[in-house]
């Protein structure tokens, strides 16, 4: 139960004890009220107004020696000058001079008990002066009457009066008083430091904790001394805290709920910005000039990829932090929950905490631990294929660029490049240039159109494509071995948060990152295209897509017949297609082929990329005959060998079940 006047002695046991004097001297002498003084001066020692004035002056920085001296002066030329005498007094208590300060100040209240004498008596009898006098409970009992009684005589227009009153009234603990000394204050004088000050300590002993402390920092505002306010606001706070025990921890609620929020904008934020990026995209790929071969007409918007790629990138790992707190309170506020309520599923909150603390510890290990990337497939001996190295060097001879360092074969169809090296070297475009060649891809696949394709890829190198791939492949990578565990350890749930979260990151990751990429294909296309025509770069396209198909078709079917009759793998790349009818085959690649480019792609469809590659003006060459099995030494050697490296893959590694997660790997 709440007991104000409780809180109300609290707080005043913590403040200092009489903190007026630093509230009466807040703001500068009001001119109003000097100036009678000035006047009256004037008739009786007009050669005095002027130390009068420096006297006080120097009173108010409280330089009291010189203050002493000049309100000396002044009573020289007009003695019985109340104003002098009283302000002689204060200085002379400054300066530790108590029994001559009151002596002077109770000479002024003999000469007349007006409301300025009273007042100024009062302030006396309780200012610790130089020596830091503590006054007596008689002398604040004094000081109470002198103060009530010049509140009484000005009628309750004096704000210093009703400021002494207040303060002495919470020092003798007369709350009645108090409070009706502080409700004048904020009817008749809102604006003044004590007034807030006053008001702030009345508002906590009704309760209201937040407006008093508002309350204190207007008063400072206003001039009360910063460490006065400080005093006060930890005394509300120690109130508040005592009265309602939670409420100490609102603020880290509040806090930690604006975090989430502004997380959450953030979110929203890269979301929009990727859409916006992605129609961006598509724009400039369908508006801009299709010759422009170096994309200078898109350095602008590959710069800004470049940013919110490497932005979002790091707002996944700055999100795991927040994700894992997120859990930890979600999880701890559900358990209390069911303590208040007073009903225990212990079935439920042990799966429950399991679930929350497992995904936890597994993003602190994505975070921590460091997979090794590993290069794909094998290298490619010189000595296996030599005249296929001749024409990658041959194609990069025609693109004016430097030449693949290493080839690495891999068993299916895919055909790309990537840098090796460290950060600076391929920003200074010396890292090892790599191309994959998938093996699956050779069957059909025409001398003409393979170099149209190596085109393609060392466009990649020449517009820098793969100068900074690898901090948004580090991040897509850490995302799936973070899906990969939650799923194995079974806390791929529909209340697990930082599940959801994964699945929502990147979803909004991948519609960025593949965006950059559809620009980048595009670009590539156009330098594959330039240098040796739509017609051959068409044809590779479309034979890599078929060929897709086709292998995928054979190579699964032989996998599944051979695991399944305990026999050995036949060699994969002899196989050709039995069963299949070929018009089904031509069915599902013209399917494929030719969608809509989704906003899921890493490139667009093969039907735009035909039609883009048509608006281009390729250059003149000499076809060149044969097939790509044609550069091969010895192909049946070769392919028997990759069909062993993926019957050792198959048989060798545990596969892990993702069932429904929700998540695919960027780019398949």
């Amino acid at each position: 139960m709440f007991h104000p006047t409780r809180w109300l002695v609290a707080i005043i046991s913590l403040c200092t004890l009489f903190v007026c004097f630093t509230i009466g001297q807040i703001n500068e002498r009001d001119l109003a009220k000097e100036e009678p003084f000035y006047q009256e001066l004037n008739k009786k020692a007009p050669k005095a107004v002027g130390a009068f004035k420096s006297a006080t002056a120097a009173l108010d920085a409280q330089n009291f020696d010189e203050a002493i001296k000049g309100y000396n002066e002044v009573l020289i030329l007009a003695p019985n000058f109340e104003p002098a005498l009283r302000r002689l007094g204060f200085a002379l208590i400054g300066a530790g001079k108590r029994g001559d300060g009151l002596a002077n100040i109770q000479h002024a209240l003999d000469l007349n008990r007006s409301a300025d004498n009273l007042l100024g008596m009062a302030m006396a009898q309780v200012d610790p002066g130089g020596n830091n006098y503590q006054p007596s409970q008689s002398e604040v009992e004094k000081a109470f009457a002198l103060a009530k009684e010049s509140s009484e005589i000005s009628k309750g227009n004096d704000p210093d009066s009703l400021s002494l009153l207040a303060q002495i009234a919470l020092n003798l603990n007369k709350v009645d008083e108090f409070r009706k000394t502080a409700s004048q204050l904020k009817a008749s004088f809102p604006d003044l430091a004590a007034t807030h000050y006053f008001n702030a300590i009345k508002l906590a002993d009704d309760g209201d904790f937040d407006g008093s402390i508002a309350e204190v920092r207007v008063a400072e505002s206003k001039g009360l001394d910063s460490a006065e306010a400080n005093r006060l606001i930890a005394a509300i706070e120690s109130a508040r805290d005592e009265a309602y025990p939670l409420a100490k921890y609102l603020k880290y609620i509040y806090a930690f709920l604006g975090v989430v929020v502004l997380w959450m904008l953030g979110l929203l934020g890269l979301f929009i910005g990727g859409k916006n990026m992605s129609a961006k995209t598509l724009k400039a790929i369908e508006n801009s000039d299709p010759n422009d071969i170096t994309g200078g007409g898109h350095t602008s918007l590959k710069s800004n990829y470049r940013r919110l790629i490497a932005f979002s990138s790091l707002y996944y790992y700055i999100s795991q932090p927040i994700v894992v707190a997120i859990v930890i309170v979600g999880t701890a506020a559900v358990v209390y929950g069911f303590i208040m309520v007073g009903t225990i599923p212990i079935g439920f909150l042990i799966g429950f905490i399991f679930v929350g603390g497992g995904s936890i510890i597994f993003m602190f290990k994505s975070l921590i631990i460091r997979q090794k990337i590993e290069d794909p497939g094998r290298v490619l001996d010189r000595l296996e294929a030599p005249e296929l190295w001749e024409l990658v060097r041959a194609v990069a001879g025609d693109l004016n660029t430097r030449p693949i360092d290493e080839i690495r074969v891999t068993p299916g169809v895919e055909i790309a490049v990537y840098e090796r090296g460290k950060w600076r070297e391929k920003l200074l475009d010396k890292g090892e240039r790599i191309l994959i060649l998938g093996v699956g891809s050779f069957d059909g696949f025409s001398t003409n159109a393979f170099r149209a394709v190596l085109a393609h890829e060392y466009g990649h190198f020449s517009n820098r494509d793969t100068a900074g791939g690898d901090v948004a492949f580090r991040v897509n990578s850490d995302m799936m071995r973070l899906a990969e565990a939650m799923v194995n350890a079974g806390a791929n749930t529909y209340h697990n948060l930082a599940f959801h979260f994964l699945r929502l990151y990147h979803f909004i990751f991948r519609r960025i990152t593949h965006g950059a990429s559809r620009l980048q294909e595009v670009l590539a296309d156009r330098v594959a295209v330039h240098n040796y025509g739509a017609t051959a770069f068409a044809e590779g396209l479309e034979h890599v897509g078929r060929q897709t198909i086709v292998f995928d078709r054979l190579a699964n079917a032989e996998i599944a017949s051979a695991l399944a009759d305990r026999r050995k793998f036949k060699n994969i790349y002899d196989l050709k297609p039995e069963n299949d009818n070929p018009s089904d085959i031509e069915t599902a690649f013209r399917t494929e082929f030719e969608r809509p480019t989704g906003e899921d792609d890493t490139h667009p469809s093969g039907i735009d990329r035909v039609r883009f590659a048509q608006k281009i003006d390729g250059q003149v060459r000499d076809n060149v005959e044969g097939m790509v099995w044609d550069f091969f030494v010895d192909r049946d050697e070769f392919t028997k060998g990759m069909s062993v490296l993926i019957e050792k893959q198959i048989r060798g590694e545990r596969y892990s079940n993702y069932h429904e997660t929700g998540i695919s790997e960027a780019g398949n």
